[in-house]
């Protein structure tokens, strides 16, 4: 039989691929472990959005999801954000308004069908579709406008 890449085969008629080989689909560059960009590696990221009208700040760490919005004790929504005591422009806020998550290295956000929109530096989001979130933007969520800072 000939050879397949110098690799031997197995008795059930495949080839035997080294450990290494089985979980890499580019070869490393010299110097390069694989592991540069391991989660496990790198040390959890954080955002801290904070409320411009109160001051009121919640962190947001790696490996969170944070739903922003407004609570509704009868519907049984509380979101991890909940801007319904940010005074008389919290009733511009849905109840599911916008979450926060991490990816890939990057915080996002996304509106999840508001009403009244979630704009990131003064731009309305396409509802659905997740947007990076970088140091210093502001985000509105309807009147309601909020900080953004990551460490």
């Amino acid at each position: 039989m000939p050879e397949l890449n110098s690799l031997e085969w197995e008795s059930s008629g495949e080839p035997s691929i080294p450990e290494a080989e089985r979980w890499h689909t580019a070869p490393l560059a010299e110097g390069e472990t694989g592991l540069e960009e391991s989660s496990l590696a790198t040390p959890a990221a954080l955002l801290r959005l904070r409320i411009a009208h109160t001051g009121r700040a919640i962190e947001v760490r790696s490996h969170q999801v944070c739903e922003i919005g407004r609570s509704d004790p009868s519907l049984g929504l509380v979101p991890d954000l909940d801007l319904s005591q940010e005074g008389p422009e919290a009733i511009w806020v849905s109840r599911r308004h916008a979450r926060i998550f991490y990816h890939d290295g990057h915080f996002y956000i996304e509106d999840l069908g508001s009403t009244n929109g979630t704009y990131l530096n003064n731009k309305r989001l396409v509802s659905g579709l997740p947007y990076a979130l970088q140091d210093g933007d502001e985000l509105r969520f309807g009147r309601i406008i909020a900080h953004v800072h990551i460490e």
